[in-house]
């Protein structure tokens, strides 16, 4: 006889097996459906969809109403597709968090626990500034920004002078040189932000090396790649002790920097 663990193990292996049983109870954790309606909604070859819902019947997964034509999910095939759904939740976390911590040049003071709670958004060759419009959304959105960068993106800078028009106060911490100007609109944008009533910039030799801003009650971390390009963003609503260490390192920032 199989021990707990091995006979979890093989049902997880039957479940993930193929992705289609998956889909098929997810379909049916939202309505019970005739085969015909589910190879429809899932666009499944009859062949394919007939072996794998016996094989889910067989496994107390799923039941066949004979007189009504049509398969309902059991209490156990729901428990295990809340199970797998969290399991690739995890996996697709895990898979962004290494790239993440490669880039941040610090620990934090959180397990891996609570960072299953976290949204990462990395920078892709074909999404190169995702990160930056994540956000940039968060921070629109938001009513109080507090923050240090250690370079600015142009795309920071008019999420910044958006904020201008916005009922939200923000304050920003920089190196001297992240306010260097490289275009004349550059320029006009600073002197925009700096006679503006809501968004107040401090700058600092004492900046580290990647980006921390808390926006409300959610802390955003960013890592940088080599040539100082935002790499990552982690998000992290609802975890207290981060939110106190963002605070902490804010503090510390800002007490070293002077107004703009």
């Amino acid at each position: 006889m199989d021990s707990p663990p091995e006979a979890a193990l093989e049902r997880l292996g039957f479940l993930t097996a193929s992705p289609n049983r998956y889909r098929l109870l997810g379909a049916l954790s939202e309505d019970a459906a005739s085969a015909d309606a589910l190879g429809e909604q899932l666009d499944l070859p009859r062949s394919t969809l007939q072996r794998n819902l016996t094989a889910l019947r067989e496994q107390g997964y799923v039941s066949h109403i004979v007189t009504e034509n049509r398969y309902e999910i059991t209490v156990a095939g729901e428990l295990a597709f809340e199970a797998v759904e969290d399991a690739l939740s995890t996996v697709t976390l895990a898979a962004s968090l290494g790239p993440f911590f490669e880039r941040f040049p610090t620990e934090l003071p959180v397990g891996t626990d609570a960072l299953i709670e976290c949204d990462i958004t990395v920078s892709t060759t074909d999404t190169p500034f995702e990160p930056l419009y994540h956000v940039r959304r968060n921070v629109l959105d938001a009513t109080d920004v507090r923050g240090f960068v250690p370079t600015i993106n142009p795309l920071y800078l008019d999420t910044l002078r958006e904020c201008v028009d916005e009922d939200l106060q923000v304050e920003v911490v920089a190196p001297p040189t992240a306010y260097e100007s490289p275009t004349p609109d550059y320029d006009e944008t600073l002197d925009a932000l700096e006679t503006s009533g809501n968004v107040v910039l401090h700058e600092s030799n004492a900046v580290p090396e990647y980006a921390l801003g808390i926006v409300d009650e959610t802390v955003f971390l960013g890592a940088f790649d080599e040539r100082m390009r935002t790499h990552s963003v982690l998000a992290a609503p609802s975890q207290p002790d981060l939110l106190t260490w963002a605070e902490e390192k804010y503090d510390e920032v800002s007490t070293a920097a002077t107004p703009r």
